[in-house]
């Protein structure tokens, strides 16, 4: 399940207009309590002081029930005199208090109950349904309030609206500006009206460039420095092997001289192209590669029974510089060779990448004593980011590791 993304603007809106519904309607709820509240306070307070009143001016009354001249309130003393429906509804326990009778059909009674001196109850009743006027007036005044909140609503919701727009708008205009790939720095035009605090932030942002882009410049003066620094004493080994190669070349000391002057070639060609622009790349026949890599590291073999073999096209390209190629994967095949004790390590190639497996102890089960894949690996893993070549490895469920170079675009035959 994935969570919904929102602008600032559109949340900012959702939560306002939600919360002004909320509000209404609360509003709304407390109206009508209040208004029947205060109604049923009102009928209360007239049932009340016409009990007192007429005990008060009527006491020693001569009838048992009859009709008071408020407001055509009906009095009885006790509840025989009373309608059998009207007698049921009264609580025998109810003493010197008012209460409320719902009866239906019949109406709605407001009742005060006052014990007289010779023990006896005296039950005011008054039928308030004919004088209830709450509930238009409710409805109404409701219209009224809601007509209201409305235009209020409305206003400032066009106020909520400019403000989050002046927040959204520079956001979007950062983001627009972060997001364009051909500007390496950014310089944010943001409105003066924008908050203060985002014209922090791009001011941040763009201090925090600035730095990057310091340290990516003092990498690439470093990477041309060492351009020159390493390159001129390699040349110099390979022209003394070259000089040393017909007497030497078949010793096996002359043959890992030999080895790891190449591999000091190619690790500082990759690691001097981690500085270059990918974009200047040119592609390289990747099958071509592979055979000479099989080639170059056939001697780690040394005696064990480990059989290499190559699948694959002749005119398969990768869009990455020859050497990169050359350090990639060399730089697996020379891993899988020195973890393989017996069986095959394989090299594939297809029309859209490189498959090396082997037979070995897997990668991540590693004994003690063996741990780690070496530099190179993490060598490979940084100029594939670099040139935007997909890069995996893993174990084997049959045992032993696959690694996989991989791009997306096929490439054009040679």
């Amino acid at each position: 399940m994935t969570n919904k993304r929102f602008k600032v603007r559109g949340l900012v809106m959702r939560n306002y207009i939600g919360s002004t519904i909320v509000s209404f309607l609360l509003f709304a709820v407390m109206i009508v309590m209040f208004g029947f509240d205060l109604e049923d306070e009102i009928f209360d307070y007239q049932v009340r002081h016409a009990a007192e009143q007429f005990i008060d001016n009527e006491h020693p009354l001569s009838e048992a029930s009859g009709t008071a001249r408020f407001l055509e309130m009906q009095y009885f003393i006790g509840t025989e005199g009373m309608p059998d429906w009207m007698a049921e509804q009264i609580d025998p326990g109810w003493v010197d208090r008012n209460a409320e009778i719902f009866a239906e059909e019949k109406g709605h009674f407001h009742v005060s109950i006052r014990s007289l001196p010779d023990g006896q109850r005296f039950y005011m009743l008054f039928n308030a349904r004919a004088y209830i006027r709450s509930t238009e007036s409710i409805k109404s005044y409701l219209v009224i309030i809601g007509v209201l909140a409305g235009v209020v609503f409305l206003v400032s919701l066009f106020f909520v609206y400019k403000m989050t727009r002046k927040v959204s708008a520079p956001l979007e205009i950062m983001a627009s500006e972060l997001a364009a790939k051909d500007k390496v720095s950014p310089e944010f035009q943001l409105p003066e009206q924008a908050p203060v605090e985002l014209h922090a932030l791009a001011a941040a942002i763009g201090e925090r460039d600035k730095r990057i882009q310091d340290l990516m410049e003092r990498e690439r003066q470093f990477n041309r420095d060492a351009s020159h620094e390493l390159r001129t004493p390699l040349a110099v080994a390979v022209g003394a092997a070259e000089v040393l190669e017909g007497t030497y070349d078949s010793t096996p000391a002359f043959k890992r001289l030999k080895a790891a002057i190449r591999d000091m070639q190619q690790l500082t060609e990759g690691i001097l192209w981690l500085g270059r622009d990918p974009g200047r790349a040119q592609h390289c026949n990747i099958s071509s590669v592979c055979c000479d890599s099989i080639k170059a590291y056939r001697h780690l073999v040394d005696g064990r029974d480990v059989v290499i073999s190559f699948k694959g096209g002749d005119d398969i390209l990768m869009p990455v510089p020859e050497p990169v190629a050359h350090v990639m994967v060399g730089n697996i095949l020379r891993n899988a060779l020195s973890y393989t004790d017996s069986g095959e390590v394989s090299v594939s190639v297809g029309a859209n990448g490189v498959e090396i497996q082997d037979a070995g102890v897997g990668f991540g089960k590693l004994a003690p004593g063996r741990e780690g894949f070496g530099v190179g690996l993490a060598l490979v893993e940084r100029l594939c980011a670099h040139f935007g070549v997909d890069f995996s490895v893993a174990g084997r469920v049959q045992g032993g590791t696959k690694a996989s170079l991989g791009w997306s675009k096929k490439a054009e035959a040679i």
